[in-house]
């Protein structure tokens, strides 16, 4: 396992304490990449100002990048939740997933072994053996090739956009997409060091500088190193993360920005439970908790899995008069996955014994990504305009090695004995994907009066080509799609806002069927319709939608082949529902956030599933309530006292149907004390009744049992 040298750490310690304040008057950073104002030159007092103004006290955001325009929230037709660093910080986030739960309609999926977060929005969840539902990093396509669970020790905010957005991003799921906004430079010295200790031996530190080292260059460091174990027998991680940046102001009118990822991770891969059917083929009744949720079916002496994730983006932004700019960006990301593991196949017809298959993966991956922009305001006939017109291209290649063999002994599932001997191993596949890409995008959003019309078009051409070296056979093809948008804002107070929206999407399928032939794409098409509130102080906000839904070319396995590499095209899939999301303060002191769903989201059309089940991991009703009351205690500071509660109703847990997962409440216990502004203490009790309960799964044989009681009690020091 990873681990840090504490020379070295008392040595960054030391170096950021040392670290000078500067007093001169400085430009202000760009706090999001879509809010061009920021760039304005700004005194050192009305900085000051606005990060007073902006200390963690609400669950409200006030700046939003996913329309890479400055466009309010309220005036955007579009459900849209914003989880900014409040709430990341009440509720101790430490992985992107920590924030799902306080989110509607986000449901948990296929972690991999938990080797990389996968989640469904409304019902959909991408490409759930590849690279999972499309996520960005300041607007950056950031999930394609097999990624580590996200860190957030650089997490500014978490955009949840729901509906399709391939108008602006391109490829994705209609359900929705998320967009991770970083931490940016600040023009002010500034360092945090924070230590969090856990249950089942969690350790965790961050560290958090930033400052300007001339007057038109700040950075800004983020660190974080974790060494963990599990709750599972004989499961542990650890991870190293690095995430430079700088902001260069060039002149009045250009800036140079730079955010740098470098995560490397070492986790002991595991599969989870499962469950024992104690009926037929015909007529199954499975049965769950047949052994308790620790014991682990994987072989401890099985070197942990090693992954890597280098990210680096860059962009250069240029204003013109009258409200015009021009950005350049450019992203790369490169990342890799390597090692054995020991996994479940099945339980045999007795249900004691599991059987079990030996694999190594090898996989590596590059994605480079250039986007250009020019966006402005003008005026016609009385109608404001503001537009943007882009484009984009990429290139992404992945190259995937597995070998596989099956153990000859069985491991009893009560009784299980260890150490036996590692079976051949065999290619299964050895395969090389190449993807090209080139779009252009045109934005527009009309207003007039209490009206807001956004109009959006992109068209994308991508090529695909499939390198099949233990076939020895080529697949490649050609394909585009046009992608558009309409929605409508109707403002008729200062507080409410009515919308609806009709999108179109588009995804790449990965994979090939018995043949060896690619697919088609997939094809989406939603409509919604809403209301949104935002009191006049900007401290609360809700919103309630209505969404329908429907894809096309959905891929499902091949139940003819038993190794799961084949995939049968046609599929076709729908999801409807009600969510509402609401957010900020219910008074001076006490901070709300709450969310609830009701979804059906159902196979329409399949060769190999039957037509109306329900999709995957995805139940009809899902609600959350988090609640924070704040006390101000005077010279003794602040205290601050909140809980939790999460349902997740029941879910199916197999394609087809015949298996369920239980719905379960689960319970969470927060507080902290902060004595001054510099000096912090935080305790967190996640599951505080140590409810047993299942979190997703792929099949009755591969299961995610949820975690136990689970504290963590922490200290964040600023300075």
């Amino acid at each position: 396992m990873f681990s840090l040298h504490r020379s070295t750490l008392s040595a960054l310690t030391l170096w950021l304490s040392l670290s000078p304040s500067f007093s001169q008057t400085t430009p202000e950073a760009t706090p999001t990449a879509a809010s061009r104002a920021a760039t304005q030159p700004t005194t050192l007092e009305e900085i000051v100002v606005t990060a007073d103004k902006d200390q963690p006290s609400l669950y409200v955001a006030e700046n939003f990048g996913g329309t890479r325009l400055d466009i309010p929230l309220r005036e955007i037709p579009q459900s849209i939740r914003v989880v900014n660093k409040q709430l990341l910080q009440d509720v101790t986030a430490v992985r992107m997933q920590d924030a799902f739960d306080y989110v509607s309609g986000i449901s948990y999926q296929n972690a991999f072994g938990g080797l990389w977060e996968n989640y469904a929005v409304r019902g959909f969840t991408g490409d759930s053996n590849n690279a999972g539902l499309a996520y960005l990093l300041n607007g950056f396509a950031s999930n394609r090739g097999f990624n580590s669970p996200r860190d957030t020790a650089n997490v500014e905010t978490i955009e949840f956009l729901k509906g399709p957005t391939a108008a602006l991003y391109g490829s994705g799921d209609p359900g929705g997409t998320i967009n991770v906004v970083t931490k940016k430079p600040l023009w002010e010295w500034r360092n945090e060091y924070q230590a969090i200790i856990g249950s089942f031996d969690f350790f965790r530190q961050t560290i958090d500088s930033t400052g300007p080292l001339t007057d038109n260059f700040a950075y800004r460091f983020n660190f974080a190193q974790e060494d963990a174990n599990s709750f599972r027998d004989h499961v542990g991680s650890s991870r190293l993360f690095f995430a430079p940046a700088f902001t260069w102001k060039i002149s009045d009118a250009t800036t140079l920005e730079y955010t740098g990822e470098f995560l490397e991770q070492e986790v002991d891969f595991d599969r989870g439970v499962f469950a024992i059917n104690r009926g037929t083929t015909a007529n199954p009744n499975f049965e769950l908790g047949v052994v308790p949720i620790d014991r682990f079916f994987g072989e401890p002496n099985d070197d942990p899995i090693k992954s890597k994730n280098y990210t680096n983006q860059i962009r250069l932004t240029h204003e013109f008069a009258d409200d015009w700019f021009f950005r350049l960006g450019v992203s790369n990301k490169t990342n890799s996955l390597q090692g054995f593991a020991s996994e479940t196949r099945d339980i045999t017809a007795g249900g004691t014994q599991m059987r079990r298959r030996y694999r190594y993966r090898d996989y590596q991956s590059e994605d480079w990504n250039v986007q250009a922009e020019l966006a402005g305001k003008f005026e016609t006939f009385g109608v404001q305009h503001q537009v943007l017109f882009g484009m984009e291209s990429y290139w992404f290649e992945i190259d995937q090695i597995l070998l596989s063999g099956n153990y000859a002994q069985h491991l009893n599932i009560f009784n299980p004995v260890y150490g036996q001997a590692k079976p051949a191993l065999a290619p299964l596949f050895d395969r090389t994907e190449n993807q090209r890409g080139l779009a252009f995008f045109l934005q527009d959003q009309l207003s007039w009066g209490d009206w807001r019309l956004l109009l959006g078009l992109r068209y994308d051409r991508f090529n695909q080509r499939m390198d099949d070296e233990r076939n020895n056979f080529v697949s490649e093809q050609e394909q585009h799609a046009w992608t558009p948008r309409i929605g409508l804002t109707w403002l008729p107070t200062e507080t409410l806002s009515l919308f609806t929206t009709y999108s179109h999407s588009f995804r790449p399928n990965v994979g090939t069927d018995s043949q060896l032939n690619a697919f088609e794409p997939e094809v989406g098409r939603a409509f919604d319709i809403g209301v949104k509130y935002q009191s006049k102080s900007g401290r609360f906000g809700a919103t309630l939608a209505w969404f329908d839904i429907h894809k096309e070319n959905v891929l499902r396995f091949d139940p003819a082949d038993p190794l799961g590499l084949f995939m049968l095209g046609g599929g076709e899939a729908a999801s409807r529902g009600v969510e509402f999301d609401m957010s900020g303060l219910l008074t001076d002191s006490l901070r709300i956030s709450a969310s609830i769903t009701y979804q059906h989201a159902q196979i329409v059309k399949s060769d190999a599933i039957a037509e109306g089940s329900t999709l995957l991991n995805i139940p009809r009703l899902m609600a959350n309530l988090l609640l924070v009351k704040e006390f101000d205690l005077g010279r003794a500071g602040k205290l601050g006292i909140g809980g939790g509660v999460i349902y997740m109703g029941e879910r199916n847990g197999r394609d087809g149907g015949g298996f369920d997962l239980p719905d379960y409440t689960t319970v969470k216990a927060l507080g902290y004390w902060q004595p001054t502004k510099n000096m912090r203490f935080t305790i967190d009790v996640e599951n505080l009744f140590d409810k047993t309960f299942y979190a997703s799964s792929i099949n009755p044989n591969i299961i995610q049992p949820g975690a136990p009681r689970t504290l963590m009690a922490g200290v964040q020091l600023t300075f």
